[in-house]
């Protein structure tokens, strides 16, 4: 499991590198939840270090970052995808709107996981506690990517 949450944290870190400067020309709605992407992103690159061992775990700054993830998905999430705004430079599948249900599931999905991580570290959790919450966490952010992003 170790390997596939670290192969997970890897990809969505680099994509979310690629991902900057495939954004330049996006306008309304698509750049709204192109940000909201990029700043999921980067809460998770501060937390990877943390899941890797390489940095020590810090509770204080997983509650920060997981609340900002909650923040951006969810219903806030689904909102930003209006039918139709999958033109470029957009890399939403028109598969979400094709398969609704789902995509909001694991939007609500990734609601609940960043909750648990935030609990998680807000309650004082143990580390091993930490790094099971995030990998739960990103495993349903490469399910997304998986199904529904270019």
């Amino acid at each position: 499991m170790r390997k596939i949450v670290a192969g997970a944290a890897i990809a969505l870190t680099m994509g979310c590198s690629i991902a900057a400067i495939a954004h330049e020309g996006a306008t309304g709605v698509v750049k709204e939840r192109m940000e909201g992407m990029k700043s999921i992103g980067q809460q998770v690159k501060i937390m990877v270090p943390m899941l890797k061992g390489t940095l020590p775990y810090d509770p204080v700054q997983v509650e920060k970052s997981a609340g900002i993830i909650e923040s951006h998905s969810g219903e806030t999430f689904t909102a930003l995808f209006p039918e139709g705004s999958n033109g470029h430079p957009s890399e939403a599948l028109s598969d979400i709107w094709d398969d609704w249900s789902d995509f909001k599931a694991l939007s609500d999905e990734l609601n609940a996981t960043a909750a648990a991580l935030k609990s998680v570290a807000a309650n004082g959790g143990a580390e091993g506690d930490f790094k099971a919450a995030l990998g739960t966490m990103l495993k349903t952010c490469k399910s997304c990517h998986s199904d529904y992003r270019e």
